[in-house]
């Protein structure tokens, strides 16, 4: 004999188990991600000189936070280029005064090789949790440039083991995301001659690229 509301009777307790799954989605403690935004703030001008950007903080501010992570796992680029992690002047971010964590942290870490993953991290230091704040700088990443004209896509591995924030409970963590969505971006970079006539010296366009 066929029971004429079962099938109601189970579609609504299946609908209670999905507004219960994302009530918890929503309310027990799933993050949304810090987004950065890639920003270049040195382009060479000969070979061996160094290329580098930095990771800027590019949403509102965040809840406070501990420390940070952020890993490259590839690097690719026209034929024949070569592009080498230049792990001492990466950590050396951490004296300038717009660096985030330069107030909780006794020096960045930075582990690399010519061929990646490049990490950038700072662990926590004194215990003292930052606000994230717009503007700030999160990471450099500095290489040497060998002198290869062409487009260069930088991609991220985003998982939370290898890219997050660490945030006040010393447990939690939170997403690391770019800007723009996706996982990587390309930036330009031109033969010396052209970089001369061009003037480049300040900041200049990304070209986000969405995988």
């Amino acid at each position: 004999m066929k029971r004429p509301y079962g099938g109601t009777i189970m579609k609504s307790i299946k609908f209670a188990i999905f507004l219960f799954l994302l009530s918890c989605g929503v309310f027990c403690g799933t993050t949304r991600g810090v987004e950065v935004q890639p920003t270049i703030v040195q382009m060479p001008s000969s070979p061996g000189e160094l290329f580098s950007f930095d990771l800027v903080i590019s949403t509102e501010p965040n809840p406070l936070a501990q420390a940070f992570k952020a890993t490259i796992d590839s690097v690719t680029g026209p034929a024949g280029f070569v592009l080498t992690f230049d792990i001492p002047s990466s950590q050396a971010v951490s004296g300038e005064s717009a660096y985030w964590l330069y107030t909780n942290s006794d020096g960045a870490t930075a582990i690399g090789s010519g061929v990646g993953p490049y990490t950038f991290g700072d662990n926590p230091h004194n215990g003292e949790a930052q606000e994230l704040t717009v503007d700030e700088v999160m990471a450099r990443y500095v290489f040497t440039w060998g002198g290869v004209e062409g487009d260069y896509m930088f991609t991220f591995n985003l998982d939370t083991a290898m890219s997050y924030i660490l945030l006040e409970d010393l447990s939690s963590k939170e997403a690391l995301q770019l800007s723009e969505g996706g996982n990587s971006f390309t930036v330009h970079i031109p033969e010396p001659t052209t970089l001369v006539l061009l003037g480049l010296g300040g900041l200049v366009l990304l070209k986000q690229r969405r995988l």
